[in-house]
C-alpha cells in the first residue's frame, strides 16, 4: 500500500487573488514541494471552474489559455453530468490543476486539487478529466482515502472504474479526447481489451477484486503497470455495462452512499454483484451462459467459479 504524507493546504478565498492555491487533503511526499515551487515561481491561468499552474516559461500564453479553455469546458460538463453543478470545496468551485515539469502517475489526492506531469497536458496526453472526477465525486459522508480499513472494504474497482466510464462518456459528448496511459484502443473497443486481458495471469489475479472490495495489493507494488492494465480496463468496462440499463444516476447514488456502494448498486440495479459480473462477463464473451427458468448456469471454457478465484482454464 502506498502511505502518503497528509499535507493540507487552505484554498485561497474567492477574491481578485491573482495566485489561488489549491487544496491537498493526502499530498503525496513529493506533490508538496512541487506545488509550492509552482506556486512561488510558476505561471497561473484562472478560469470560471478551473486554477491551472504552469512552470515559468514552459509553454507560450496562447498554449496556457487553450489548455484552461479545454479543461474548463471538460470541468463543467463533468459537473453537470454528475449532478453537481455547484461543486465546491472550502468554498471554491474550481479544480486546481499542478503540471510540474517530471515524470511522475497523475493523481489526485483529495480536496480540489490533481497533479498532472507538464509533459502530458502539453501534449493532450492525460487522464485529467479522470482525476479530477475523483475529486468532484468526493463524498462528505467519508473519505477512503483516509480510512485504515480501506485494504480489504474500499470498492476500489468502482472508485476507479466510475471516473473513467465518465470521463469517456463527457469527452465523447464534449469533443474532447479521453486519453488513459494503460489503453490505447478507442471506447468500442474497451470490453475486447479486458476479454483478453482476462487470459493473461495479470488478469486472472485481478478479476478477483472487480465486483468486489479490497484492493489488489499488486497495483501498490514493483508490478503496478503489469496488474494496472487489466485491472482498470476491467473495472472502466464492467461499470460501463452496469450503466447500460438506466443510465449513470444509480451508480452516482452508488458512489455517494459511502461504505456502502456495492450494496446501493445491488439495491438500485436489483441483482447482486456476482449476478451482474456473470452477465458482464457474458456480455464481453469471456463466458458462455444458458438461462433455465430462474436458475442461471454458465458453460464456459474457463468455469465461472474459476474466473472468479483467478485460477487458469
Amino acid at each position: 500500500m502506498i502511505h502518503f504524507v497528509v499535507a493540507t493546504f487552505l484554498s485561497a478565498a474567492l477574491t481578485s487573488d491573482p495566485r489561488p492555491k489549491g487544496a491537498s487533503l493526502h499530498a503525496w511526499p513529493e506533490d508538496v514541494p512541487r506545488k509550492l515551487e509552482l506556486e512561488t515561481t510558476g505561471v497561473v491561468r484562472a478560469s470560471t471552474n478551473v486554477v491551472a499552474w504552469f512552470p515559468a516559461g514552459a509553454l507560450s500564453d496562447d498554449a496556457t489559455k487553450e489548455i484552461v479553455k479545454r479543461l474548463d469546458r471538460g470541468i463543467a460538463a463533468a459537473k453537470k453530468t454528475i449532478g453537481k453543478p455547484a461543486w465546491a470545496f472550502q468554498g471554491d468551485p474550481r479544480v486546481f490543476f499542478y503540471f510540474p515539469d517530471a515524470r511522475f502517475v497523475a493523481h489526485a489526492p483529495g480536496g480540489n486539487t490533481a497533479f498532472v506531469p507538464l509533459w502530458r497536458i502539453r501534449d493532450d496526453e492525460a487522464p485529467w478529466l479522470h482525476e479530477s472526477l475523483h475529486l468532484l465525486l468526493a463524498t462528505p459522508g467519508g473519505d477512503w482515502l483516509a480510512r485504515d480499513d480501506a485494504d480489504t472494504r474500499m470498492p476500489l474497482w468502482f472508485s476507479e472504474g466510475l471516473p473513467d466510464a465518465l470521463a469517456i462518456q463527457i469527452s465523447e459528448s464534449e469533443g474532447l479526447r479521453h486519453f488513459s496511459p494503460l489503453w490505447t484502443v478507442p471506447a468500442s473497443g474497451l470490453d475486447e481489451l479486458c476479454r483478453t486481458e482476462l487470459d493473461s495471469a495479470a488478469g486472472k489475479k485481478a478479476l478477483p477484486f472487480i465486483g468486489a472490495p479490497g484492493k489488489l495489493k499488486d497495483l501498490f507494488g514493483p508490478d503496478r503497470v503489469t496488474y494496472a492494465k487489466p485491472f482498470y480496463v476491467c473495472s472502466a468496462s464492467f461499470v460501463r455495462f452496469l450503466a447500460k440499463p438506466r443510465g449513470f444516476a444509480p451508480l452516482l447514488k452508488a458512489i455517494a452512499d459511502f461504505g456502502r456502494e456495492e450494496a446501493r448498486i445491488e439495491r438500485e440495479l436489483g441483482g447482486t454483484l456476482s449476478e451482474l459480473k456473470a452477465d458482464w462477463l457474458a456480455a464481453i464473451g469471456a463466458i458462455r451462459k444458458s438461462y433455465r427458468g430462474d436458475s442461471r448456469s454458465s458453460e464456459i471454457g474457463r468455469t465461472h467459479d474459476a474466473l472468479l478465484r483467478g485460477g487458469g482454464s
